[in-house]
């Protein structure tokens, strides 16, 4: 393949298309399955690091594909005080399968709150202003759950939903 002549100094790399790439393995309880992030980074003892920077990084990147409308994917974002941005992808998606999205949060006086409860069709990305009405949610430990309530062909035909999650920490 040849370099698009629009970035001439950008390596290019070919679309892979969202069914080809690696999906992550991740428990899996009954209908339920639980991706506890990416192996985190260090908290910085003794590492030259200025505790005044924030770090920016990816804390859960996979695809996940629903075999029944009872089926979930939690992901699981738990790790000292944090911002946290991202986006679920539908694109893959026929316009009218469904999917609903809960944002879970988890306080000392309250634990599992529900934040937010938002429904999506198929052929769109969900960033999280969509997901939670803002750009970006606090805390040290949310729980987002992905959910195809609506299938189609009755689910005959699974269907991709890349996310990622970014979180912003000390």
């Amino acid at each position: 393949m040849e370099r698009p002549a629009s970035a001439p100094n950008v390596p290019f790399m070919p679309e892979i298309p969202v069914s080809q790439r690696v999906k992550i393995p991740v428990p899996h309880v009954g209908g339920t399955t639980y991706d506890d992030g990416l192996p985190q980074p260090s908290r910085h003892d003794g590492d030259g690091h200025d505790p005044r920077l924030k770090k920016i990084y990816v804390y859960a990147d996979n695809v996940w594909s629903s075999h029944a409308a009872a089926e979930t994917r939690i992901v699981r974002i738990q790790t000292p005080a944090f911002d946290l941005s991202g986006w679920i992808d539908f694109t893959e998606a026929r316009q009218q399968d469904q999917f609903i999205v809960e944002v879970r949060v988890f306080m000392a006086h309250a634990s599992n709150v529900l934040c937010q409860r938002s429904g999506f069709q198929g052929n769109m990305l969900a960033m999280m202003r969509h997901i939670t009405g803002a750009d970006t949610i606090s805390g040290n430990h949310i729980e987002i759950t992905i959910q195809q309530t609506y299938s189609l062909d009755n689910f005959a035909t699974p269907v991709p939903v890349p996310y990622q999650f970014v979180v912003e920490s000390q």
